[in-house]
């Protein structure tokens, strides 16, 4: 089955004639563009570019793919904006994309704060990963994009930001931290202790794709004489969450997802504060101009968060917890 993502990364590929080059512009990595469009090919039964050739080249079924693809993708944007652009619905919703975690540990409880200062806004908030979040800012089809960041802007390299990403407005909501934590043994202690040498400790870690594994890496490396052994892998940290209350590994999660588990006691710190990794919320847009609601919504948080002295924009007090 093809889909319209599909297409446009097709046709910039078409254009750029580089991968790399396409894959920056569409937001995804190298691999993840070429599956896209070997799938491109598998559904249209035949290559469209020429890899035996130095330099990217369409073959005869790309090109007649390239002019109908072109046509597909100009019809369908077309209706899309029809259907959106409905003036009074364009200027009350606030769109924001997000990864997944976001929908468990912020969007439950500020959303409901947002509602109390902006009752007309129209509000939704589609999730997926990071970079497909972005894209879908720069598409137009979100006014914000709220993720996790961490202070050495591990997870910005993985997305080609530079350390201040030009190109997109940021705000600072909050802060969080991802924890390691463990099922606890019949003694109360953690059944994978960061704290206690052992030939090897089980593992939890995050799948290629998510952007939290992307700011644990650099601690991982560092932390090399823990002897970590991956055992299990998770895209969703609610899938990590599982793995280590069924005593499988322990797991860096955000303390937010695990703070009932941690009262209770399903689950415990498996290290101290050393091991743990500080995050913040951003948020994060364009700098074209968005509708009514969305744009009163930044206003309002700017207010908030004059910077001062390289000190966060907005305390987690203020916007996140309040």
């Amino acid at each position: 089955m093809v889909d319209l993502t599909s297409l446009k990364d097709f046709l910039v590929l078409c254009q750029v004639k580089s991968f790399s080059r396409a894959s920056e512009r569409c937001h995804v990595s190298i691999s993840g563009l070429s599956r896209r469009i070997q799938g491109l090919e598998q559904w249209l039964g035949a290559p469209v570019f020429d890899r035996h050739k130095s330099a990217l080249e369409l073959t005869d079924a790309g090109h007649r793919l390239q002019a109908v693809a072109s046509e597909v993708v100009y019809a369908l944007e077309g209706v899309r904006k029809s259907v959106r652009d409905n003036a009074e619905d364009q200027q009350l919703r606030i769109r924001f994309a997000a990864p997944h975690v976001m929908s468990a540990i912020f969007f439950p409880d500020w959303i409901p704060k947002l509602h109390n200062d902006f009752r007309s806004a129209k509000f939704s908030v589609d999730s997926d990963n990071l970079p497909e979040c972005v894209g879908m800012l720069h598409d137009g089809a979100a006014d914000y994009v709220v993720a996790l960041l961490d202070d050495a802007n591990a997870v910005g390299a993985r997305m080609g930001w530079s350390a201040d990403a030009k190109g997109l407005e940021r705000l600072t909501l909050g802060e969080e931290r991802l924890i390691p934590v463990s099922a606890p043994n019949a003694a109360g202690q953690p059944l994978f202790d960061l704290s206690r040498p052992e030939p090897s400790i089980s593992f939890l870690g995050y799948a290629e794709e998510c952007h939290l594994g992307w700011a644990l890496q650099p601690h991982l490396h560092h932390w090399q004489f823990l002897n970590l052994q991956q055992r299990h892998s998770a895209s969703l940290t609610d899938g990590l969450r599982f793995m280590a209350l069924s005593q499988l590994g322990l797991a860096w999660l955000p303390e937010t997802l695990v703070r009932n588990d941690l009262l209770g006691k399903r689950l415990i710190r498996a290290g101290d504060a050393s091991f743990d990794i500080p995050l913040r919320y951003t948020l994060m847009r364009s700098p074209h101009p968005l509708g009514t609601q969305a744009e009163a919504l930044w206003a309002s948080l700017s207010r908030m968060a004059q910077p001062m002295d390289g000190a966060p924009l907005v305390s987690a007090e203020a916007l996140v917890h309040a």
